[in-house]
């Protein structure tokens, strides 16, 4: 379930997992795989020193509020608008509140997750900016601290609100995991998952 998170240009914001059959992360009105998030972290975490530096996350934005959908409307089984609805459609909220877990194989339904987001939104390249000295990062338009953003990676790192399914983690988040335990960046400097 997505969370609330504190940026610094546009104040609080939802971020996280929003299904538990889909490995898509939230971040307002963007979706990206958590894949290509960790991924990404990966790469920073591996940079010695930053000089306004970019990475680019391939994801989707949808510029309509309503288009995106009512989260809890779904979760209580009272408005399956939008696209979040569609995904409940297809992968419902569990009965039972012991299956509410972030499952592994959320990325085997890539494939059906991006034609419904297609109906709703569009594909977009997303910037990953780090500033030099490495005290904020800007994902898009949404600048965070230092801070701020490790709250973003740990979230994903427990697999979000829920937690991950028996406690296993996708390749890609252990690698993320791994890449910042043994980092040379200072925005992950002190930091360990």
């Amino acid at each position: 379930m997505p969370l609330e998170f504190q940026s610094l240009s546009h104040g609080h914001i939802a971020f996280g997992f929003f299904n538990i059959d889909t490995d898509l992360l939230l971040m307002e009105k963007y979706f990206f795989f958590a894949n290509f998030f960790c991924n990404t972290v990966e790469t920073i975490a591996s940079q010695k020193n930053h000089t306004k530096e970019s990475f680019v996350m391939l994801g989707y934005v949808i510029e309509r509020f309503e288009n995106i959908g009512n989260l809890m409307g779904v979760i209580h089984g009272i408005d399956f608008s939008g696209f979040i609805g569609a995904v409940y459609q297809l992968f419902p909220f569990p009965q039972s509140p012991e299956e509410f877990k972030q499952k592994l194989d959320g990325k085997a339904h890539k494939v059906v997750v991006e034609n419904i987001i297609k109906q709703w939104g569009h594909p977009v390249t997303i910037l990953v900016e780090v500033e030099a000295g490495s005290e904020r990062v800007k994902i898009a338009e949404l600048l965070f601290s230092k801070a701020a953003f490790r709250e973003l990676v740990a979230y994903v790192w427990r697999g979000g609100m829920p937690g991950w399914k028996d406690a296993l983690r996708p390749d890609y988040v252990r690698n993320m995991k791994d890449a910042i335990n043994t980092n040379v960046s200072p925005l992950f400097t002190n930091f360990t998952l």
